[in-house]
């Protein structure tokens, strides 16, 4: 989601050189793909040896500003330190300040896209148009795309309470298959431990023959990506990736509400959604459990009671020019 904002840099600096700073280990994720910045740094601030290299490296570069979309603790230390040191500008956006700063809208609860827009519009775009996120969907180019007849399921995410059930899983790509049995579902998986669960409840539900798990390193994915029919499945990081390849994308919202978390225009890219369930909000506007702790019949309302049923026939309709076309 960043990339947004690195494109509206570009619009407001085009002679510009940009350079994206990202967490080490996603940095390959960039390796085959153009984006709107110059280079992509992948930095490590967990350490004293990470932080050293990014001053040694912000030296090399004779950066002019340093801005920080979403500031963390480390990454005030480390830039805040090497601006003060270097005499140079250093702006950022700390989402989870409610007042008190000169970002535009500073604490009201927006999609992360636009709140990302806001910081660097109250810095350095005031006297150009507001920025609005649906004109910045993060965009990755891949070359030499290649249509494919598949379908990619998003099984996994970052808790519990943001996954569809498998079996629903399951039953929609039954409901493919007896479809068009030529249509390809791919689902990939990490080596993760948590993704190593997720496979074998997989293997055991006996997914219909047209499913593979796929494993891939992060710098394939986008091209793997780029010219599937879709992607269906949880809030979590390969369905931004979907949506900034070009892929159509079906989300599952359940513990958390999408006016966060899915900054895209909601005709390219729907979702599935159950509003005004009270288990949500008893905390704060959204379910931050890891499991749900409801019982019986409520357990996971907000996505068990979203059927897969539902879900083929709107994703049929959806790209039914599509599946025309072939």
């Amino acid at each position: 989601m960043g990339l947004s904002t690195v494109q509206y840099f570009r619009d407001l600096y085009p002679e510009s050189t940009i350079i994206y700073g990202v967490p080490q280990w996603t940095k390959s994720i960039f390796d085959e793909v153009k984006v709107a910045c110059d280079f992509i740094y992948p930095m490590n601030l967990g350490s004293v040896n990470g932080t050293l290299q990014l001053w040694s490296d912000l030296l090399n570069f004779e950066v002019d500003i340093i801005h920080e979309m979403h500031q963390s603790g480390k990454g005030a230390k480390a830039f805040g330190s090497y601006s003060m040191l270097k005499r140079i500008p250093y702006s950022f956006h700390n989402h989870h300040l409610k007042s008190g700063t000169k970002i535009h809208d500073q604490g009201v609860i927006k999609s992360i896209i636009q709140r990302d827009l806001d910081g660097v519009y109250s810095f350095y775009g005031q006297e150009k148009a507001y920025p609005h996120f649906e004109d910045y969907t993060p965009q990755m180019s891949v070359a030499n795309v290649v249509s494919k007849n598949q379908i990619i399921l998003g099984v996994v995410a970052t808790r519990e309470t943001k996954m569809w059930p498998l079996l629903h899983y399951k039953k929609l790509a039954e409901l493919f298959f007896e479809f068009d049995s030529s249509l390809q579902i791919k689902i990939p998986l990490s080596n993760s431990k948590q993704d190593s669960i997720i496979k074998e409840e997989i293997i055991k539900l006996n997914f219909p023959k047209n499913t593979e798990i796929v494993h891939l390193p992060l710098k394939e994915l986008p091209k793997f990506f780029a010219g599937s029919i879709a992607y269906i499945g949880n809030d979590t990081g390969i369905k931004h990736l979907a949506v900034a390849v070009g892929v159509s994308t079906f989300t599952f919202f359940g513990a958390e509400p999408p006016n966060e978390w899915h900054p895209y225009n909601i005709v390219q890219h729907p979702y599935f959604y159950r509003d005004h369930l009270p288990c949500r909000t008893r905390t704060h506007h959204y379910c931050g459990l890891s499991q749900c702790d409801l019982k019986s019949e409520e357990f996971m309302q907000c996505l068990t009671k979203i059927l897969p049923e539902t879900v083929f026939h709107d994703v049929i309709l959806k790209l039914k020019p599509i599946f025309l076309r072939k």
